[in-house]
């Protein structure tokens, strides 16, 4: 069976917190009385850890009562079937992991060039992105990708999930689905930016170059302080959780919001960017 996302999480964030403590393998072994292999199959993601063993784990790794309480949690958790994966054979293994690691997430950092991101779509603009992306599918298999989307979306809608969109100016003037469709999820985004949890920002134009340039990408943050990253590329989606890699995206982030708009000035942008729209299609040709 393919290990979940949970489970190669559990089993990086032990070989983490053993190297952060000085502890080698052995030590490990002597700590839940086993023998050494057993600890770098653990840490390989070959062989399960029950979550007593995670606990005397996290012990010797002097971690807080807080990440152990997650740790364990986590491990509680792993071999658990989330709602999505009963998507499975609708959407792609990749498509569950990272809606397994946002389910997971106490906040998502998202960046996009040509698009409005996933979790502020309408279900028509959904709708247009999917039939372009999968030439061929059914429309029964669209369908369940804009329920699926939709369902995601509503962590968000229920003030679970913290949302920080940065997206490029050309995101809103790309007609994904037609004016109308578009004109709604301008609409859209322009609610969901009066959400308290929700940040959206936009890199105009004139802004020129940044460091995040033809890279969309996902920062997802979980309740202990670790992280992750998805970069999504044309055959799937790369998953980063080494800690370099976390923070090097999350400054990129950063480096995006910095040349971004402002949220108001970015709400102002979508709105002008709607009247435009609005009169362009109201005028006789």
């Amino acid at each position: 069976m393919t290990p979940t996302a949970k489970q190669r999480r559990l089993a990086r964030r032990l070989r983490r917190m053993r190297l952060q403590a000085g502890k080698t393998v052995d030590d490990a072994a002597s700590q839940i009385g086993c023998k050494h292999p057993k600890i770098s199959k653990i840490e390989t993601n070959l062989l399960g850890v029950k979550p007593d063993e995670v606990q005397l784990l996290c012990r010797l790794y002097g971690a807080s009562d807080h990440t152990t309480e997650s740790m364990v949690t986590l491990a509680r958790n792993a071999k658990k079937r989330g709602w999505y994966q009963s998507y499975h054979g609708v959407a792609n293994p990749e498509n569950i992991d990272f809606v397994e690691l946002e389910t997971d997430s106490v906040s998502v950092s998202n960046f996009e060039i040509d698009l409005i991101p996933g979790l502020l779509q309408t279900q028509d603009y959904a709708r247009a992105i999917f039939r372009a992306g999968l030439p061929g599918a059914t429309n029964d298999t669209i369908e369940q990708r804009v329920e699926l989307r939709t369902t995601r979306q509503q962590r968000v809608l229920d003030g679970d999930l913290s949302v920080w969109a940065v997206v490029t100016e050309a995101a809103l003037i790309r007609p994904m689905g037609g004016r109308e469709v578009h004109l709604a999820q301008i609409s859209r985004l322009t609610e969901l930016s009066g959400l308290p949890n929700v940040q959206f920002q936009v890199v105009p134009t004139r802004a020129g170059s940044h460091m995040a340039m033809g890279v969309p990408f996902s920062c997802f943050r979980f309740d202990d302080g670790f992280g992750a990253v998805a970069i999504d590329h044309l055959t799937g989606t790369l998953f980063l959780e080494e800690d370099a890699d976390v923070e090097r995206y999350r400054l990129a982030f950063q480096h995006l919001c910095s040349a971004a708009l402002s949220p108001q000035d970015s709400l102002a942008l979508l709105r002008q960017h709607a009247n435009k729209e609005r009169s362009e299609w109201q005028s006789p040709s």
